[in-house]
């Protein structure tokens, strides 16, 4: 990946990240064209747009009309950034699958509102199924970073330096770096190791990193040894780095704050039991039910299970 300076971007959260990466991208990237449905404000486009007006078209409530447009301006030459909430990709799950995949355009999809984000919206709000969704789409990369550095280096290398369809998933509550911006190197499909262990492997992505950071603390208590894998790319899976960790540790444990048939944990348990099987739990929404409306991110990890003493449990259930 092309040199970029990371260290503007450290300390910056949820919507402040997504706004000034994608100005810098504009600066940088004339082909950019950024598009919102009436939703580029709120979900981090304001700054894009009032330095680019002439490069930023709002489609309304019209997400669907939205993505089949992004595929056009991809005919053109350009480069669509489109913004949308997690929550709606479901409603335009047809132009992502037919206009972007199947036709392999170079258009991007960023969701600044992931999952419990909206906390207080309920089920209509809340993105749990967009992974699995999309999971299933050939031609698609699905990336979901755990730190706002992460996040500013997925952006440029999706955005600029990719070609093809890809959605980057971030969260407006990404806030806690676990990287330095000098030694940080993204690559997509290339899980990092954030923490060595040789009993048992945790693989999580996005915001539930931090979750698995201290769930492995709370492991060194107990004499567990826990490796920690940041999987922040969705599809390709690194498949490398799920093997390793089946073939040096009694078992896995993957934690996300998803619907785990369809995402991270169905990824990895696919890949286990092709190459070398062992124990793998998931820590993820539950696919039998919807989610209800809470009035914070964390009060609904709680009640769903996503937590470090659930992690704990798993791996305990896993070393028994």
């Amino acid at each position: 990946m092309n040199k970029i300076d990371l260290k503007k971007y450290v300390g910056l959260t949820g919507r402040d990240i997504t706004n000034q990466v994608l100005l810098d991208i504009g600066k940088v990237e004339p082909k950019t064209v950024l598009l919102g449905a009436d939703s580029l404000g709120s979900a981090g486009g304001q700054l894009f747009r009032d330095k680019f007006p002439e490069r930023t078209f709002n489609f309304g409530i019209a997400e669907p009309n939205m993505l089949g447009a992004a595929a056009g301006f991809a005919m053109l030459g350009k480069i669509p950034i489109s913004i949308v909430y997690g929550f709606v990709v479901a409603r335009a799950y047809e132009q992502i699958r037919d206009d972007l995949c199947y036709n392999q355009k170079n258009a991007k999809i960023i969701s600044q509102t992931v999952t419990f984000d909206l906390a207080s919206g309920g089920v209509t709000h809340h993105a749990v199924e967009d992974m699995s969704l999309l999971n299933n789409l050939p031609n698609m990369v699905i990336v979901q970073p755990a730190t706002p550095l992460e996040a500013a280096a997925a952006a440029y290398h999706g955005i600029l330096e990719y070609e093809g369809p890809i959605y980057l998933r971030f969260s407006r509550t990404l806030k806690d770096e676990l990287y330095s911006p000098e030694d940080y190197e993204f690559k997509i499909g290339k899980a990092i190791t954030v923490k060595e262990g040789n009993d048992v492997t945790l693989i999580a992505t996005g915001n539930s990193v931090h979750i698995a950071v201290e769930a492995v603390d709370a492991l060194k208590n107990k004499g567990i040894s826990a490796r920690l894998v940041n999987m922040h790319t969705i599809k390709p899976i690194d498949k490398e780095a799920i093997i390793k960790a089946a073939e040096e540790t009694k078992g896995i444990v993957t934690i996300e704050d998803s619907n785990a048939s369809g995402s991270l944990g169905a990824a990895v348990c696919t890949v286990v039991c092709q190459n070398n099987p062992v124990k793998v739990k998931n820590v993820a929404f539950p696919d039998d039910k919807f989610s209800v409306i809470g009035p914070s991110v964390s009060s609904l990890n709680e009640y769903f299970g996503i937590t470090v003493e659930n992690v704990v449990q798993k791996v305990e259930q896993i070393l028994a």
